[in-house]
């Protein structure tokens, strides 16, 4: 008895919906059919738990159209398989609904509700082994130029396709580079999709030139913004799988675009398998009694059954004769579609042939080659044989028979067999791809016409005397190949014996060892190198400036060593991507190489650090002037291969031998140092190493100690910076200010101790200690009747760790404080390197309530797009856009353009590090809400901002 199958029909023809609800009672009982007659509708009812395994819907609705209905299934990802029914002339429609994800359709006209049935048993098998499928991965290699349609397309097929790998290139050349040249090679992606217009090449070029130059048979989509039936025709052609035009919704296409072209290649790439095998093991199959032949009559009932057959399935003969083929040997979800496809073949379909699985009479599966023939008897009545082959022992044999036939074509020696007056007598077909001569040629000759004359007579007197001596000599000698070539090889020559133990011939076993000796050489350059740049690296870098200490020291010269770090390099590989920080590199590296003179060596230690190794210096200035020239030399800006131009700058440390060291890692470390200080120092500089880095090291050391106690001795402090509207001139809200108060000493400034805990990891500890000191200050405020908003800083690993919204949600509950009181504040930058786990982050926290800032804005790398998806509140311009307003127009233009920006995207904006009345007026005119600086209000502890919040006068910069 049939399962019971839970059908959703929406219908919004009465007539119609009771034609089918009659059909499928009496054709498909087992069918639990459920009508609703509009998309809202449908909609509700598949909400919730799944309830249905099956959606049979109309094309077109009243209130929409069954890809809507398609369209909600497949973004909500839903266990339905789904069909829809269309009135004739709708093919377009339905050539968009498979596209779209429909897992078949059905035209209502002619016999249409006698094939429902079985219309939807075949959707609902297509279904689940589509959804088995797609839990494999799909390798795409994804060629496009646009970064805005790159990111579409990626967060789509994220939400929609998540088994579809896209790995993405901006052009053709990359493309032809990620794959071989030719089809011998194993393929690396399953799909080739190209944006029809690429720069500097044709994307129907590029499909010309993997099809007829490489005979690469990957499938090809091509996508372009405007459709052409010249452009279509053309690629397709050229061998193109598919075509899909960038109109809107496309991408809800491109996942069964996708699917399609691979499963064609797939499927033509098996079929060109199976016909080979076949055509390969035509006369052993006809030959062997192990080929399991039956016949059956137009009914689908046995008539034939040999002994093989009932050795592959188990049952006899005499127990298979009458019964219907799909109940005998196929699984029960597959026999609709079974008996469906033999009734086709059988009523004139063309006989398939292929790999399947079908089932023994004990239940175990078993996966067979079937070819099937059909005849006429001779009452004129068709029937259908079939020859199945068990593959189970066929692939054991097929792996085997690979295996040795890969080991015969992969042995790469050459064999040669002298007899014993070194007269060759025969060579195997490897001895000449290795000398370069025919078995003709050299058969009847001595071998030493190949001597290269690298070896002299005592060598070959002592080579032929170990031989006669041992039977055995084993060793690497050069020998001539045909072309004049001398060559090494790995030679091992044996005495050959009969049963009596008489020497009989000589065999010689060669390799080829050219390669082995080229792998060498490369292996150890590459130990010594930096394979990104071809510079030497760290560790060749400290042996040639040990060797340069060795020589300075016995000439009584200096050596000088400038340690080079480049400037924000990390922005180039966030903003830009990996791939051109690497052509960066190499472009900075030849750069550098060119200025330098040869005795001087230009090394690469890792990331974006080189070294510069100075030899027989006479005085300091010269590592100096060599610090200047490089740091002249990266101020012209880089244009990359890829397109863009990137300006860079480095800071540079620089020692001297013998005077800030004797040892190749003391003067590399003492460099290291000396870049940090030019860092510190405002970057693009250089600096010389002094003993007072080492007590900045000490001291910064000591601090960090002193930092780790802070947080158990409770030496920290709040104070608090108003927030003051700009229309009102009156106080809404305070921001949270850590400051560190030692027992007994100095306010220790924030500028010192933050950094440091940021990089100790000790700023997850305090930022939680200040946001939930803060919170608990609110809240007083608030039962005071004093409401305001308070701002508190998210730093890069707090805002980074996934539990953030549940501690905000804790602190909130253990203050009582509401939380539309507390605003969080996280810098661009921060938001930035998180990317889509920014938006997750943001999402969650905004759920609970509290408001959320952009710090410092305007000093990151934020696109609109992004901040389109942050769900912010509030835009904080950075003070570096304030500090120099009403005299630097460039500034002033920036603040107005933000403060336009955040009305537009109907958010607050609030500037920082207002300190004049000029600054506060120029904000005023452009519309910002609100500031925060000197002028309005320096940052105070707890009881002086409860009582300057207690006063109803407006800070001190709104007197006038």
């Amino acid at each position: 008895m049939n399962p019971a199958l839970r059908v959703l029909y929406l219908e919004d023809d009465l007539l119609d919906a009771d034609l089918i609800r009659r059909a499928l009672a009496r054709l498909a009982p087992h069918c639990v059919l459920e009508h609703v007659s509009t998309l809202d509708s449908a909609r509700y009812r598949l909400t919730g738990a799944p309830a249905y395994d099956l959606v049979l819907s109309e094309l077109r609705l009243p209130d929409g159209n069954g890809l809507d209905l398609l369209t909600h299934v497949r973004e909500r990802g839903l266990s339905l398989a789904v069909i829809i029914l269309t009135g004739s002339g709708d093919q377009e429609a339905v050539v968009a609904a498979l596209k779209a994800g429909a897992d078949d359709y059905l035209v209502k006209s002619g016999d249409y509700l006698e094939r429902l049935p079985q219309v939807m048993a075949a959707a609902l098998a297509r279904f689940h082994a589509e959804r088995a499928r797609k839990a494999r991965p799909l390798r795409v290699l994804y060629a496009e130029h646009n970064p805005f349609d790159i990111d579409l397309t990626q967060r789509h097929l994220a939400q929609h396709a998540g088994h579809i790998r896209l790995e993405v290139v901006h052009g053709v050349t990359e493309v032809l580079d990620r794959l071989p040249d030719a089809r011998r090679e194993a393929l690396p992606y399953d799909v080739l999709l190209l944006d029809y217009r690429l720069p500097g090449f044709d994307a129907l070029e590029a499909v010309k030139t993997l099809r007829d130059e490489r005979a690469l048979d990957l499938p090809v989509v091509l996508v372009t913004g405007h459709g052409s039936e010249e452009v279509a025709a053309r690629a397709l052609r050229l061998g193109v799988a598919d075509y899909l035009v960038k109109h809107p919704g496309y991408l809800f296409e491109l996942p069964a675009t996708l699917e399609k072209a691979h499963h064609q290649a797939e499927f033509m790439r098996q079929q060109a398998v199976l016909v080979e095998s076949e055509a390969r093991f035509r006369h052993l199959m006809e030959n062997m009694p192990t080929l399991a032949v039956q016949g059956y009559n137009r009914h689908r009932k046995v008539i034939f059954w040999n002994p093989a057959s009932e050795a592959l399935y188990g049952y006899r003969r005499e127990e298979a004769l009458g019964k219907p083929f799909e109940e005998l040997i196929v699984a029960p979800p597959q026999r609709v579609w079974a008996a469906r496809e033999i009734a086709q073949t059988l009523g004139g379909a063309q006989p398939r042939a292929g790999e399947m699985t079908l089932v023994r009479k004990d239940g175990e599966p078993v996966t067979v080659y079937s070819s099937r023939v059909m005849q006429t008897n001779i009452r004129g009545e068709p029937e259908l044989f079939r020859v199945d082959v068990d593959l189970t022992a066929f692939k054991r044999t097929e792996e085997r028979l690979r295996l040795l036939a890969a080991a015969f074509e992969s042995t790469r020696d050459g064999v040669v067999i002298t007899d014993l007056g070194s007269r060759i007598l025969a060579v195997n077909r490897a001895y000449g791809e290795i000398t370069g001569y025919s078995e003709s040629e050299v058969l009847g000759r001595n071998p030493r016409f190949l001597q290269s004359g690298r070896h002299d007579r005592a060598f070959y007197q002592a080579l032929w005397a170990r031989v006669l001596e041992t039977g055995y000599w084993q060793g690497e000698l050069w020998n001539r190949r045909k072309n004049g070539e001398i060559y090494p090889q790995w030679l091992t020559v044996s005495v050959v014996r009969n049963v009596q133990g008489e020497a009989t011939h000589y065999v010689g076993v060669l390799t080829d060892i050219s390669q082995i000796k080229r792998a060498e050489e490369r292996l150890e350059h590459l130990a010594h190198h930096d394979p990104l740049t071809d510079l030497p690296n760290r560790l060749l870098a400290q042996s040639r400036l040990a060797h340069a200490l060795e020589q300075a020291q016995r000439r009584g010269r200096r050596v000088g060593i400038l340690f080079i770090d480049l400037d924000r390099f990390k922005t180039v590989n966030e903003s830009l991507g990996h791939p051109v920080g690497d052509e960066l590199l190499q472009a900075i590296a030849r750069r550098l190489r060119q200025r330098l003179a040869e005795e001087n060596t230009l090394a690469r230690l890792g990331g974006d650090e080189f070294l510069v190794v100075l030899e027989d210096l006479r005085r300091p200035e010269e590592v100096a002037a060599m610090a200047r020239t490089i740091i002249e030399l990266l101020a012209h800006p880089f244009t990359l291969p890829s397109g863009p131009e990137v300006y860079i700058n480095a800071s540079i440390g620089l020692s001297l031998y013998p005077d800030d060291g004797r040892s190749a890692t003391e003067l590399i470390q003492h460099a290291d140092a000396a870049v940090h200080q030019a860092k510190t120092q405002g970057r693009n500089t250089y600096r010389f190493y002094t003993e007072a880095l080492t007590r900045a090291a000490h001291e910064r050391l000591a601090l960090e100690n002193k930092l780790r106690r802070a947080l158990e001795r409770d030496e920290f402090v709040l104070h608090y910076q108003p927030l003051v509207s700009v229309r009102e001139g009156r106080v809404v809200g305070v921001e949270a200010l850590v400051r560190w108060q030692p027992p007994g000493e100095a306010l220790v400034p924030p500028a010192r101790f933050i950094p440091l805990a940021e990089e100790t990891g000790l700023i997850v500890s305090l930022g939680n200690w200040v946001l939930r000191a803060a919170c608990a200050q609110a809240r007083i405020w608030l039962d005071a009747g004093l409401p305001l908003l308070l701002a508190v800083n998210l730093s890069v690993r707090q805002f980074q760790r996934q539990d953030i919204p549940e501690c905000v949600r804790m602190v909130l509950m253990d203050t009582g404080l509401p939380a539309v009181h507390l605003e969080l504040e996280i810098t661009e930058s921060t938001l930035m390197e998180q990317g889509r786990q920014a938006v997750a982050t943001l999402t969650a926290l905004k759920e609970l309530g509290v408001r959320l800032a952009i710090d410092d804005f305007g000093t990151g790398y934020s696109s609109l797009a992004y901040l389109k998806r942050f769900p912010i509140d509030t835009l904080k311009i950075d003070q570096g856009f304030v500090r120099d307003i009403p005299h630097d127009p460039g500034d002033m233009e920036i603040a107005a353009t933000i403060i336009a920006m955040a009305r537009n995207l109907r958010l607050d904006v609030l500037a920082e590090g207002v300190e004049t009345v000029e600054q506060l007026d120029f904000l005023r005119e452009q519309g910002c809400d609100a500031c925060q600086g000197f002028l309005v209000g320096r940052p105070l502890p707890a009881e002086r901002m409860t009582a300057l919040l207690a006063k109803p006068s407006a800070p001190s910069g709104f007197a006038a």
